[in-house]
């Protein structure tokens, strides 16, 4: 925690959870409806998000549960999600354009207390790494994989729709779960049918699991997966 934040955003748990927007670093900088109806999703329901991850098939188990966050923006989500699944996750990789990446690292170090950023620390917290990504853009970046991969606010125009599902493809594996939140009148119904055509389905989770602020039609959380072949 830092001096300038004494009192906490939010508590998950009682565990308080500390965050400052801001929006001089962007769009991402801070916190959207969807990124609040995600938040308010894993402080919730946190023991279900917990045992649902911890029930992810994945190839190398004995390395535990890898998260990335796409368009993290500020790290408030990671941190949120650290919070509630605790150990259920082993390492947690929070991406966005560099422009983004010192508030996102501001972030996870005023909740040390919940995530660990630097790996010579013991404990079972979940280790996070930030990292600059352009969604469908590689590079020389290593084939790596991820079971669970999440992001709020990621398909409001339609020209993010292709890099973001290449970045899908690029990190989950077949039994890699999704959950990605969107706003219903900004994310065309072209994003849904190019997930299908790419080989995804997906499911919208029921209204009575979403705080009420959050439900109807204008906001949705949707888990995503391959379809199994």
């Amino acid at each position: 925690m830092t001096d300038e934040q004494t009192e906490p955003f939010l508590t998950i748990e009682d565990t308080p959870v500390y965050f400052a927007e801001d929006w001089s670093t962007g769009i991402g900088g801070g916190l959207w409806s969807t990124g609040s109806a995600m938040a308010k999703y894993f402080i919730e329901h946190a023991n279900l998000v917990r045992h649902c991850i911890k029930q992810i098939k994945h190839e190398n188990s004995h390395q535990g549960i890898k998260a990335l966050e796409l368009g993290s923006g500020n790290g408030l989500l990671s941190v949120c999600l650290a919070a509630a699944v605790e150990d259920a996750i082993t390492e947690l990789v929070v991406t966005d354009l560099d422009d983004h990446l010192e508030l996102m690292n501001k972030t996870l170090n005023a909740n040390r207390h919940i995530i660990r950023v630097d790996k010579s620390h013991d404990g079972n917290k979940p280790f996070s790494i930030v990292r600059e990504h352009r969604w469908g853009e590689f590079g020389n970046e290593k084939r790596e994989k991820f079971d669970f991969i999440f992001g709020s606010d990621v398909a409001y125009r339609d020209w993010l729709h292709a890099p973001l599902i290449e970045s899908l493809n690029f990190y989950s594996h077949e039994e890699s779960v999704i959950l990605i939140g969107v706003t219903m009148h900004d994310t065309k119904p072209k994003f849904f049918q190019s997930l299908k055509e790419n080989g995804y389905t997906y499911l919208r989770i029921p209204d009575w699991q979403m705080a009420p602020e959050f439900r109807g039609t204008t906001f949705g959380l949707f888990l995503i997966q391959k379809v199994k072949q």
